[in-house]
């Protein structure tokens, strides 16, 4: 999705879908970045909605293991950004999709800054998903085959009767996120559509990789790069601590914003603008002068 149809002159502020939204931004959302100077394109990732999914032989669990579609994944990305000419992004993660996004950063030059928002890549992630059955849920998917089979069957349940009921549950937590939730129902259902066409082999790829096979990324790589980690305020009490060492062994800044956690930079857009513009003055300022950022 290319917010207004056609790339203009403003800088790309090019967004990843994670599994729980794969959908665009709001239309409020996208208008705000662009009265801002950022033209917003959306990427949605492959097997999510209608897009292809990736090859069968690639989601088998000796290859999720070994981050082989990770890497194709991201390989795709990088053909995506350079078949449409892309300069000067901004790339943002959201939850499940950092992962693709922290490899995309270091294959893309034109990636000038990155935005992990919500990052699942340490210990405390599995508590950050509520409520306690739906973690449950989780937990059975990622087990064995058979589990797998049944959590999605009983996924694909909820989402048939009620899409919106189980986004209110999930997100239960944050004011800013269920806000953001009401603001735009109709863009929750359509989620919730995308979710049960969603392989199960599809799931426990995402699931795999977020929650176990790539919770350590390696601080030799993050402490040279040009990103942030933007987190929400409204999580789990044990979050932010954790978050924040993260943050410190990966030497990257972290910012908190007020409200918000799933979908903390569409409930907090003033909190991303802020970073933005903070974070890209540094950057064009040393692209200016020929050094790599």
């Amino acid at each position: 999705m290319v917010y207004r149809n056609h790339l203009g002159a403003r800088r790309p502020l090019v967004i990843v879908n994670s599994f729980d939204l794969p959908m665009p931004p709001s239309r409020a959302f996208c208008e705000q970045m662009w009265n801002a100077g950022y033209q917003v394109i959306f990427i949605r990732r492959p097997g999510f909605g209608r897009t292809a999914e990736l090859p069968s032989i690639l989601l088998e669990n000796r290859e999720v293991k070994n981050l082989a579609p990770l890497g194709a994944e991201t390989a795709l990305m990088k053909l995506l950004l350079d078949s449409m000419g892309l300069r000067n992004i901004v790339l943002m993660g959201l939850g499940t999709s950092n992962s693709v996004c922290f490899r995309l950063a270091q294959l893309s030059s034109e990636v000038k800054l990155s935005i992990y928002a919500n990052p699942m890549f340490h210990p405390a992630s599995w508590e950050v998903i509520q409520p306690a059955w739906l973690r449950s849920m989780v937990r059975q998917m990622l087990l064995s085959k058979s589990g797998l089979k049944i959590a999605v069957k009983g996924l694909r349940a909820i989402l048939r009767r009620d899409p919106i009921w189980l986004y209110r549950q999930f997100c239960q937590k944050s004011s800013g996120d269920m806000a953001y939730i009401s603001d735009n129902l109709e863009d929750f259902r359509h989620a919730g559509m995308f979710l049960q066409r969603t392989s199960a082999e599809t799931m426990f790829y995402e699931l795999q990789t977020t929650l176990i096979q790539d919770v350590t990324w390696p601080a030799n790589v993050t402490k040279s790069s040009n990103a942030v980690i933007l987190s929400g305020a409204e999580t789990a009490h044990n979050w932010k601590p954790k978050i924040t060492a993260e943050a410190d062994r990966l030497g990257l800044p972290i910012v908190f914003a007020p409200t918000g956690s799933l979908f903390v930079p569409y409930a907090s857009p003033e909190v991303l603008l802020s970073i933005l513009d903070d974070r890209l003055l540094d950057a064009d300022a040393q692209d200016t002068n020929g050094l790599k950022v």
